[in-house]
């Protein structure tokens, strides 16, 4: 009776301790009208049957015969990464995935397929940005090679890194490139006082915030630098940080700044690191919730505010370039060093 007792006590326990994020999590914050779909090696294409009039599937059409009934259409067991070709009446638009499924890294995706403010579109398979890669799995180096990433360039701190260092196959070449100052331990007394309940609300969002002025301010030549290499490449490249989130999404709308991608875009492209996250954020939140049992001060809204991101975050960059700065062309142009000439070379590079 006494074990029947305290089974019943600890499902009810933790039934009680899973968390349901609010909706916005659950919906793609980037709206597109042509989209593909990946889980391990299937692919879902999404598109508007209204307008499309033919899909091929380029490098290996005779693979594939698109039936105009098929709506999604499917690709099962793929081996390699596809691209579609979906023709219109007026236009030839290429469709990738822009999420990477790999079951521990989450947060992995191309920032390919999205349309600049002068019509062109953010070419495919050239720059990626993900989670740290400490979870790749070697029976998932084949789909990583696929994407003929050459370098992938590790953002966070040595302190970071310890006991999580990337798997990444021997071809690719590793660069340890952090954009933050390594404070030791600084990180573990954070995550003690969080534990501890020293943090408010208020102290993480102020936190938070601060290495977003930071990124563009006290460490803006260390940024810059990155840029101008990851831009310089003309093989695949990869950048990372921990959650893929924060210092990988400012690095992400700079680079999409430079190509002339809107603001709202841009934001929408940074806030799907909520939709991809969701999973885990909610895993660890309802862990949180189990642990004030023991810990009782814990905040969970505390935890959610380091996990997730926020416009609030990103628009504290776009607000440091536009008051200190004179806006972002300025801001381009005199710090990050990429005259006109330069911007447009990139953008020929990087778009069609």
């Amino acid at each position: 009776m006494k074990n029947l007792f305290l089974l019943f006590y600890f499902s009810l326990l933790f039934s009680s301790c899973s968390v349901k994020l609010p909706k916005s999590y659950s919906e793609k914050s980037l709206k597109e009208e042509n989209y593909l779909e990946n889980y391990r090696n299937n692919y879902t294409l999404h598109f508007n049957k209204s307008t499309v009039s033919e899909i091929n599937l380029q490098n290996t059409p005779n693979l594939f015969k698109w039936n105009k009934t098929d709506d999604p259409v499917l690709l099962k067991d793929y081996k390699t990464r596809p691209y579609f070709n979906l023709i219109s009446k007026s236009d030839t638009i290429t469709v990738s995935n822009r999420h990477i499924d790999f079951k521990n890294v989450i947060n992995f995706r191309d920032i390919g397929g999205i349309k600049t403010m002068e019509g062109k579109t953010v070419r495919w398979g050239k720059i990626f940005r993900s989670d740290n890669l400490a979870g790749l799995k070697k029976s998932e180096f084949r789909k990583f090679n696929d994407l003929h990433i050459q370098t992938v360039y590790d953002l966070r701190t040595a302190n970071e890194i310890k006991g999580k260092e990337d798997k990444l196959p021997e071809n690719v070449n590793y660069v340890h490139f952090s954009t933050v100052k390594d404070n030791g331990d600084l990180l573990a007394q954070l995550k003690n006082k969080v534990i501890n309940g020293e943090i408010s609300e208020e102290k993480s969002i102020e936190l938070t915030l601060e290495l977003y002025t930071g990124c563009v301010s006290e460490n803006l030549p260390t940024v810059r630098t990155l840029l101008q290499k990851v831009l310089a490449s003309d093989e695949p490249v990869l950048y990372h940080c921990s959650a893929g989130k924060d210092r990988t999404g400012m690095t992400t709308a700079l680079i999409l700044s430079i190509l002339k991608v809107d603001r709202k875009t841009i934001m929408d492209e940074y806030l799907l690191s909520n939709y991809y996250r969701k999973d885990k954020i909610e895993k660890m939140l309802g862990k949180v919730k189990l642990a004030k049992v023991v810990k009782r001060h814990i905040n969970t809204k505390v935890i959610e505010n380091f996990m997730k991101v926020d416009e609030r975050y990103l628009n504290a960059t776009f607000e440091v370039i536009d008051k200190k700065y004179g806006g972002m062309d300025k801001f381009i142009k005199n710090e990050l060093q990429i005259d006109d000439k330069s911007r447009n070379e990139l953008i020929r590079k990087l778009t069609y």
